[in-house]
């Protein structure tokens, strides 16, 4: 009898054992990727040269069409065929945009008045803006921002994201902040 409870909490020892080297091992190293990669993300962001970004977003605004008809800013393929961008950085503009329109649909949403976010100037520029972005630091840091935005609200996404000077403006405007 002695023998099968020892045998049994040995098994019992090794499989607690088991199971902690895999989380050590396997789901903890995940999850320090995970908050490495919003470290990185945050730090993107920090580091985008206003230089740079005032240039792409210059050729952005330049090369962007409003469609009256879908109310959305169409970004023209000719930016790539002219040689400013490369089809990569066309693809992350367009990915960017897409993902600011969830941040949008939110917005007006939560206004219950369609028309209260196109009566501002700020929004069309903002959409611009955030392509901007993600040419530059790419969609990972527009994901994250529109995550922040559509998981927490329109509130508490304006005040993680204050410190960028566009988001702050947009969410001003909006009476978000």
């Amino acid at each position: 009898m002695s023998q099968k409870v020892m045998d049994g909490k040995l098994f019992k020892a090794i499989i607690i054992s088991l199971v902690a080297i895999l989380f050590s091992n396997v789901l903890l190293p995940t999850v320090n990727v995970f908050a490495a990669e919003e470290d990185d993300i945050y730090q993107k962001l920090d580091q985008i040269d206003q230089e740079e970004f005032d240039l792409v977003l210059n050729q952005i605004t330049e090369y962007s069409e409003y469609d009256y008809e879908t109310g959305k800013w169409v970004l023209s393929h000719a930016i790539v065929e002219n040689g400013l961008f490369t089809e990569e950085q066309y693809n992350r503009a367009e990915e960017s945009g897409e993902e600011w329109e969830k941040v949008e649909a939110l917005a007006e949403e939560g206004t219950g008045n369609e028309d209260v976010i196109t009566t501002f100037a700020l929004p069309a520029l903002l959409i611009l803006a955030i392509k901007a972005v993600g040419v530059i630091a790419g969609t990972a840091v527009v994901t994250e921002i529109t995550t922040a935005f559509t998981k927490w609200g329109m509130s508490s996404g304006c005040k993680k994201f204050k410190k960028y000077g566009a988001i702050k403006s947009f969410c001003k405007a909006n009476g978000y902040l």
